[in-house]
């Protein structure tokens, strides 16, 4: 659904609506606190939620709105004062929002959600943590693919070096 742009104060009105996208961009959200955003928790199918260039200024929507919308997997809200006063705003986000696959201008990947997860239990010590167990792991990741690799190569190798065993054996049956 579709309302940016038409000078909404205040989000209410959606309990019953069957819908996974709704787009209040540049509206007048938000003058009012979190109580201007609580409608959202009325339609538990929103997946995505485009709050761009509104008033949103309290830092409360997070635990308060966002926290409490499991399905939530997108979400744009560049350009409110709150993004500003959240301390490590986008690693903060990441770790309360579980479901978030995007936040405002990228996506949110699988690293970027442990980086967040760590920074959260512990700061950027935890994050450093993390950093260097992820680089563990792919290191033991890609030099596993490269041994399976190799173990293929001699596979098809052996395999190829029987097959010519075996075609002279043949041979050699055939000739007698």
């Amino acid at each position: 659904m579709n309302l940016a742009d038409n000078c909404i104060e205040r989000i209410e009105g959606l309990q019953g609506l069957n819908i996974d996208t709704l787009y209040l961009g540049r509206n007048r959200i938000g003058h009012g606190g979190v109580d201007d955003l609580r409608g959202l928790l009325e339609c538990p199918s929103l997946t995505c939620i485009d709050l761009q260039n509104n008033y949103i200024e309290d830092e409360a929507v997070l635990s308060e709105v966002f926290e409490r919308m499991p399905h939530l997997k997108v979400l744009y809200l560049l350009n409110n004062g709150f993004t500003k006063k959240i301390k490590n705003y986008r690693k903060t986000m990441t770790a309360k929002l579980p479901s978030l696959t995007y936040l405002d201008d990228r996506p949110v990947f699988e690293e970027d959600r442990r980086h967040a997860e760590a920074f959260a239990r512990g700061g950027i010590e935890e994050e450093r943590k993390e950093r260097d167990k992820i680089r563990k792991e792919t290191a033991a990741k890609e030099e596993a693919n490269r041994q399976a690799f190799k173990d293929m190569i001699a596979k098809a190798k052996e395999e190829r070096r029987l097959a010519r065993e075996a075609e002279e054996k043949l041979k050699q049956t055939v000739e007698v």
